[in-house]
């Protein structure tokens, strides 16, 4: 049975200018932990490698180069879920942890070891504690301020100033941050990156990591560190034979409150070509009850279906956003496949583009596919006319695809 790996760069509005280097990043990350599944590793060895790799970019929204708190610090939450025996592990606000999935991950595997006097060990840690926990179980620490890149320093001063200016009566804008940051500010910096695996046992794992929101007060914590919110993984998921891991991003406190995550995972048990995923993601989420009078509603999933009776594997990702970057192999695959979609400017917020992969036998190519792209409402259906869905895909499709590779 083949692995799979897939990962993210969050759903948000990525600057045109700097996808091919997301790209890149995403490739990289997908050919180590592709190198971890051939060398023996399992699922969660492969997720939380990826997610590392992403960590350690100061492109991305996580460890080094997160979003600064309003206080100009860096505050990580990240989290890691086992298929296979269904432990979480995760961490909030942490300081100082240069890679928050490695200790998201230590955190998951203290749970299998017993504590003198019948402790119980956590699942969750926060703050300055979880810190002190990652200084006393091997897990790198350094201090805060290295975690702060240049480029997160720059739009952090930047925001600062057009806040002030929009305080003082919306002073004509000055640019200070560079370009390419300038759209990303604009658009939302919601690129929370992640990770979904199934390995050759047909075991799955998932793992999310997030700098949280531009600044965001010290102390808040996003969906990436709580339970159902920000990774899912589950073998024989609810019984149905099936296995899903799920990797989500967007607005934390949007995702929290429709627990996105487990949301996601229950839609895709029986996925009917990505309509059971898109009618719920339309249903609990665009139209949530919970989410009254927040507007826009901003979210992002990574889905790995594994239904180890049919012997497929079928890769979802899902956004509300304008944009969003995956990338993914297979361990039959001779090299990755990194891509943006995006959704048209008047429907960020309103209606969700979800596309799959399907991953065949060795050696065949079966194509990406916009499935659909729902409007919340009573009127949102699956498109029934083949002309309708083809065109929809060109639609779909990356917006950077003179870099896309075909699968060896």
């Amino acid at each position: 049975m083949s692995g799979v790996v897939a990962v993210h760069v969050g759903a948000g509005s990525h600057s045109s200018s700097l996808k091919g280097e997301y790209k890149k990043l995403m490739r990289k990350a997908c050919n180590q932990a592709i190198a971890v599944l051939r060398g023996g590793g399992n699922a969660l060895d492969a997720a939380c490698t990826a997610t590392q790799v992403l960590e350690d970019s100061p492109r991305t929204n996580a460890g080094f180069g997160s979003s600064l708190t309003a206080d100009g610090g860096v505050e990580c939450d990240a989290s890691v879920m086992d298929g296979h025996t269904l432990r979480h592990g995760a961490v909030g606000a942490v300081p100082g942890v240069r890679n928050p999935v490695l200790l998201a991950r230590q955190i998951l595997d203290a749970q299998s070891q017993p504590r003198p006097g019948g402790l119980v060990p956590p699942s969750f840690l926060a703050g300055t504690g979880a810190q002190v926990w990652a200084a006393s179980n091997n897990v790198e620490t350094c201090e805060p301020t290295d975690l702060i890149a240049e480029r997160s320093q720059r739009i952090h001063e930047e925001s600062l100033r057009n806040i002030q200016r929009l305080e003082e009566g919306g002073a004509k804008r000055r640019r200070y941050a560079l370009p390419e940051e300038e759209e990303e500010m604009q658009g939302g910096l919601l690129d929370t990156v992640g990770a979904v695996c199934v390995d050759g046992a047909g075991y799955v794992a998932s793992a999310v990591s997030s700098g949280g929101l531009l600044l965001k007060h010290t102390g808040r914590v996003g969906q990436a560190a709580v339970y159902g919110c920000g990774c899912w993984a589950e073998n024989n998921c609810d019984g149905s034979g099936v296995s899903i891991g799920v990797s989500t991003t967007g607005c934390g406190e949007h995702l929290i409150r429709t627990m996105f995550a487990r949301l996601c995972a229950r839609a895709a048990i029986t996925p009917e070509m990505g309509a059971n995923i898109s009618n719920a993601v339309t249903t609990h989420f665009l139209e949530s009850g919970f989410l009254e009078g927040v507007h826009p509603r901003m979210a992002g999933a990574l889905i790995l279906r594994h239904d180890p009776q049919a012997g497929t594997n079928d890769l979802y990702w899902l956004h509300t956003t304008r944009t969003m970057g995956v990338c993914y192999m297979s361990t039959h695959d001779r090299k990755p496949q990194a891509q943006f979609s995006e959704l048209a400017m008047e429907k960020i917020g309103m209606s969700v583009n979800l596309q799959s992969k399907s991953f065949g036998p060795p050696g065949v190519s079966i194509p990406v596919t916009t499935r659909e792209e729902a409007q919340p409402g009573p009127s949102h259906r699956m498109a029934g006319e083949e002309e309708e869905e083809e065109e929809e895909e060109e639609r779909g499709k990356s917006d950077s695809s003179d870099e896309e590779e075909q699968p060896g």
